[in-house]
């Protein structure tokens, strides 16, 4: 066991590694321990709880201690993977992973595999190598982090510069290469309001922004955003704002315009 000056721990408890032999579907079972999963081969369909999972060649799942997990769906074609036991009261990192930075927690499962078989270790090294594994997942976990906070800054600044072309969530989808649903998903868990409320509200603000300080027509406006026809750009404004556009305007037409 390792122990941490704030009274945190980390124990191996055991690893092995899985092939499947003929039709198989992974058992129902809750265990005391937290246990990694790491496809290297086929397709492994489980759930935990009610949430079912499908994990593919070199994506991970963290199942939690005391939580019923099983297979929903049985594969009949070859299917392997790392399994490894631990305890902790540390915080997890990660639920799943589905990146591309996999080989070196992969390496550090075989590493833990070959420790723990190896009568010249001891149960020391073998807490170590378990314990690495689990700060490798803290780094794919905060690296992922990274890249999602960048993605979700690309969109943004996407959306900021094609505002004016009538940009929709398909439009952004394909330029990014995700599927729309999947993208506006991500948005939201991100910026915590969905892609298609967020476009909404930046339409608004630049609507407003033409209405307060140019001389522009409720028709050029219109154009402005992107709308083929002028009637759409009054009911989307009007639908948002409970007012029309040439309503808002007249609100703040008093103004006072100096040249010295």
């Amino acid at each position: 066991m390792i122990t941490f000056e704030n009274g945190k721990y980390f124990t191996y408890d055991m690893i092995g590694e899985f092939h499947s032999s003929g039709e198989w579907i992974h058992p129902k079972r809750s265990i005391k321990s937290f246990e990694v999963i790491l496809v290297f081969e086929g397709t492994v369909y489980i759930a935990e709880e009610k949430r079912e999972y499908v994990l593919q060649k070199n994506q991970l799942l963290l199942l939690e201690p005391f939580k019923e997990h099983y297979g929903y769906k049985t594969v009949s074609e070859p299917t392997a993977f790392y399994w490894f036991h631990f305890f902790t009261d540390l915080k997890i990192p990660l639920k799943s992973y589905n990146g591309t930075d996999i080989y070196e927690i992969k390496q550090l499962l075989k590493k833990l595999l070959h420790i723990s078989n190896s009568p010249i270790y001891s149960s020391a090294a073998a807490d170590s190598a378990g314990y690495l594994i689990l700060e490798e997942l803290v780094r794919l976990s905060l690296e992922e982090n990274s890249s999602n906070q960048a993605l979700a800054a690309r969109i943004s600044e996407y959306i900021r510069n094609n505002i004016k072309n009538g940009v929709t969530v398909s439009n952004i989808a394909d330029h990014f290469g995700y599927n729309a649903d999947y993208i506006g998903k991500y948005f939201k868990r991100i910026h915590g309001i969905g892609l298609k409320e967020y476009l909404a509200v930046q339409k608004i603000k630049l609507a407003k922004d033409f209405l307060l300080t140019t001389d522009m027509s409720v028709k050029q406006i219109s154009r402005g955003l992107g709308y083929s026809e002028e009637n759409l750009f009054i009911k989307f404004f009007t639908y948002h704002e409970r007012i029309s556009p040439a309503a808002f305007k007249a609100k703040y037409c008093n103004t006072h315009i100096n040249n010295k």
